[in-house]
């Protein structure tokens, strides 16, 4: 079952003011669904990316396709009536809605107010994707990543590398992270893993937590930088920081791994660094 999160846009622009106060609320809860499945971090840390994301989405709503079954949606989901928003949300999608389309993936994806299937929630994420929504191609990707049986995908990384570089270019974290982890191990392109290293610091700005937890590991143990516990120390404290509690185990597994390659005075050190870099990013919101 979903919970609602919170959220605030200011979507004045495109005429869309009336009703994109309450798709926030929809689309924060689905896109928070489809973050990393055991790591989330504090809204307040993801919130620039999601304006984006709204920025991008608004232009993606096709302005001849009328909204009255889409806002029917909305107020049905906010009831608790899934089922029914999804009949409205497909119908908007046959009519070429990319955000409707998007959700109707999500709730088949899901199970949530439709039959769980990721064989049918795949054209629906491939229509918003196609459209340029970031989350769907992310979705997409994930599809190629890992192969899906059910919706007949094979794994095919480079597929999925082409996917997630749609979405990280759109400014998703989630993609800018699988770039990284795919250019440092050669999954679908040429092993590089200064490359890697360069998706991965743009999804750390973020406050993205694998890929704070991926840097404390790389800095710790020298994995193609110059070894660095100080740094190490500062990314797993950052992981730390912006885990939600409810998902920090594996943060605090990794920690328990790292911390025997860290000593007790680079451990404050990096306590340290990671005060300045909670300041330097909290300014720069």
């Amino acid at each position: 079952m979903l919970t609602l999160a919170s959220a605030y846009v200011n979507a004045a622009n495109g005429g869309y003011g009336d009703f994109l106060p309450c798709w926030c609320l929809i689309y924060s809860d689905i896109f928070g669904a489809m973050m990393y499945s055991f790591l989330t971090f504090r809204f307040r840390c993801f919130s620039s990316y999601v304006l984006g994301v709204f920025g991008v989405l608004a232009v993606l709503a096709p302005t001849t396709v009328a909204f009255a079954d889409f806002d029917r949606g909305l107020s049905y989901y906010q009831q608790g009536d899934a089922a029914r928003a999804a009949v409205e949300w497909k119908q908007d999608a046959e009519n070429g809605h990319a955000m409707a389309a998007f959700l109707v993936g999500h709730m088949y994806k899901s199970g949530n107010g439709l039959e769980q299937s990721s064989g049918l929630a795949y054209p629906y994420f491939m229509q918003a994707a196609v459209a340029g929504n970031p989350a769907a191609q992310v979705q997409i990707a994930h599809y190629f990543y890992a192969g899906d049986e059910r919706a007949n995908i094979e794994q095919d990384y480079r597929e999925a590398i082409g996917w997630f570089e749609k979405a990280a270019l759109q400014l998703s974290a989630e993609a800018q992270y699988y770039l990284g982890v795919m250019h440092r191990s050669g999954q679908g392109v040429t092993r590089d893993r200064a490359e890697g290293l360069r998706w991965l610091f743009l999804a750390e700005v973020k406050a993205y937590v694998p890929a704070f937890l991926l840097l404390a590991e790389i800095h710790a143990r020298g994995d193609g930088v110059v070894e660095d516990p100080v740094k190490a120390a500062m990314y797993l404290d950052l992981a730390r920081r912006y885990v939600d509690p409810a998902a920090a185990t594996p943060v605090n597994e990794k920690m328990a791994a790292l911390n025997k390659y860290i000593s007790a005075d680079e451990r404050a050190e990096g306590l340290l660094q990671a005060d300045m870099w909670v300041r330097a990013h909290e300014t720069n919101e």
